[in-house]
């Protein structure tokens, strides 16, 4: 009786209990919800300041992007947290035998494509610009300029993309009353 009862705590211990499993799952959602609207927020930024910022002369330009900012601090911290999370979301609505699996695993791999995308886009262009701040500005600048700004624009709207399917794949498993 006894060896049951410490089987059946090891068990639930293991695998969760099922009153837990939703508990575990909202809490990753209500995770992944927030970094994915931080990291979607820092994106869409640099997507409503493109239009400006590729009229901007070299001064400002330069100036403005090589100072950095918090995104220096808590940027890339965000943007690999949010890829976690959303995987890990996607996981637990697979292991839940939720609705909306395929629609987390998109915003998952949305977002990673991004963080990707970002390595290969932006932070070449970042690691040039740090030389800038104690040497020549290069006379090609308005091509960094350009990876730079495009770069970003078309992260925001992969974040975009990633965001909506997040938003649909958390509505795929609401109650049609709450809809």
């Amino acid at each position: 009786m006894q060896a049951r009862s410490i089987a059946a705590k090891t068990a639930s211990l293991s695998l969760g209990s099922e009153r837990e499993k939703p508990v575990l799952l909202k809490a990753t959602r209500l995770v992944a919800i927030l970094l994915a609207a931080l990291t979607l927020g820092m994106g869409f930024c640099h997507l409503l300041q493109l239009p400006s910022r590729m009229g901007w002369d070299q001064y400002l330009w330069v100036g403005s992007t090589v100072q950095g900012g918090l995104y220096n601090l808590f940027g890339a911290v965000i943007d690999i947290a949010a890829v976690i999370a959303l995987a890990l979301l996607a996981y637990f609505v697979r292991e839940h035998a939720r609705p909306g699996f395929r629609l987390a695993l998109a915003a998952a791999l949305l977002f990673a494509l991004a963080l990707i995308l970002w390595w290969v886009l932006v932070y070449p262009v970042n690691v040039e610009l740090a030389k800038w701040v104690n040497g020549p500005v290069p006379s090609d600048w308005t091509a960094y300029r350009a990876r730079w700004e495009w770069g970003h624009a078309v992260i925001s709207l992969l974040e975009l993309a990633g965001f909506a399917a997040l938003v649909l794949s958390v509505l795929a498993d609401t109650r049609r009353s709450l809809r």
